[in-house]
């Protein structure tokens, strides 16, 4: 295989352009010891972190938050994601606790049987089938968004195209007024990137109150005039014989909210902040589209992005790591993507590596039910862009900045074109 084709994906990401400022070896020492992930200058450079974490052990220990958990390693944070009789999502996935919600939210934070059937009345609406249906809709939008860049030359891709587009098609869903897309976005960043100015958490629970009052108003329309959304399909919906109460229909919509819009967000600026200044690597994308779904497996286990909580239900032991009841665990995927137990040259990017299942959207009964939208969203935007802008590059001199938190990304990623 040819150099050029796995070029290595240099911590971080942006070092190229020295871009974002690394972390210095105690710093990496201190971060290790003391986890946060909500930490902006850990957001910055957090595979150091991880790779000393995962050389000490797999799972480690961390006296911030009150204390918690931190699983690095593949096999061990794949065992946690399918067990929930030993790992519940109850009372948080989050650590701190809280995204907004005021109760478990359904179906994330409630574990089997209850979860397994709130989530039956997901898997229809996001089987493939289904999700293939909305592929003309997100081409349709994709081009929308391209067209207003296009003919400048430049872009900021996350403002232009990596945010507008998941939240347009989450909004559409749900049958939201597309108008109010930006506030629901706001509302989303707030919840899910604000907790370490916000120690106290009334600021992530005020946006998660504002979005599910909307949500809420929304929804009382619905009742009054159904339509073809899934706030409809909730509405219409029966567990054991029961309809669904408002509480329980808003859990839903309130999850897939949190859910649909920062990920795929997330993943496409990663993305295009590597195939930005790997030249090669988006020159294969434009010569070869049909490698495009390998590529984008490839590019979410080297940037997993999400970091899930889980509350041990029991004195239970993790890779020789004495857990006890009630202690909160957090499972790094973006870490279990680069295990060099699993990988050979994890932190290298190379788009004809053999598949070994990506934690990138979890496992077991907790798996994220729309992976496959995420993996169409962000196919279409990949055959899309490389169609049609395929010589992007970042802007010369622009320093990247990432952000961390429960679903890491790239705070903005300006592209130059045709110069």
């Amino acid at each position: 295989m040819a150099a050029s084709e796995t070029a290595k994906a240099d911590r971080p990401v942006t070092l190229d352009h020295d871009s974002a400022r690394t972390l210095q070896a105690d710093e990496v020492a201190y971060f290790a010891d003391h986890f946060d992930h909500h930490h902006p200058a850990f957001g910055q450079d957090p595979y150091p972190v991880y790779e000393l974490m995962q050389s000490r052990c797999p799972v480690t220990h961390s006296d911030n938050y009150g204390g918690f958990w931190i699983v690095t390693g593949y096999d061990e944070a794949r065992y946690v994601w399918q067990h929930p009789e030993l790992f519940s999502t109850q009372p948080s996935v989050s650590v701190p606790h809280g995204l907004g919600n005021k109760r478990p939210m359904l179906p994330l934070e409630v574990d089997p049987p209850l979860h397994t059937k709130h989530r039956k009345l997901l898997a229809p609406v996001f089987a493939p089938n289904r999700i293939a249906e909305l592929e003309p809709k997100i081409r349709a939008v994709c081009d929308e968004l391209i067209d207003g860049f296009i003919d400048r030359g430049e872009c900021e891709l996350i403002a232009e195209l990596a945010q507008p587009l998941p939240t347009r098609i989450f909004v559409d869903m749900l049958g939201i007024p597309a108008e109010e897309a930006v506030a629901f976005r706001n509302w989303n960043h707030a919840i899910l990137h604000g907790q370490h100015d916000d120690p106290t958490g009334d600021a992530r629970a005020r946006a998660g109150v504002e979005a599910r009052a909307r949500l809420s108003e929304i929804l009382a329309e619905r009742k009054r005039n159904r339509r073809d959304d899934l706030l409809s399909v909730l509405l219409d919906s029966e567990i054991d014989g029961q309809h669904l109460d408002d509480e329980e229909i808003l859990d839903h919509a309130f999850l897939l909210f949190l859910a649909g819009l920062d990920t795929v967000q997330g993943a496409i600026g990663y993305q295009y902040a590597f195939l930005s200044q790997h030249p090669e690597h988006r020159d294969r994308l434009v010569g070869d589209p049909a490698i495009i779904p390998r590529a984008v497996e490839e590019l979410l286990r080297w940037e997993g992005l999400n970091i899930s909580g889980r509350n041990a239900t029991q004195d239970t032991e993790l890779a020789g790591r004495k857990i006890a009841k009630g202690d909160p665990v957090v499972l790094v995927n973006r870490s279990a993507g680069r295990d060099p137990r699993v990988w050979d040259d994890p932190d290298t990017v190379d788009f004809d590596r053999s598949p070994k299942g990506t934690l990138a959207f979890g496992a077991g009964p907790h798996r994220c039910v729309g992976s496959h939208l995420a993996r169409l969203e962000m196919r279409v935007v990949h055959e899309h862009m490389h169609q049609r802008i395929p010589d992007y590059r970042l802007k010369p001199d622009h320093r990247i900045s990432f952000h961390g938190g429960n679903v890491a990304g790239v705070d903005a990623l300006p592209l130059v074109w045709g110069r």
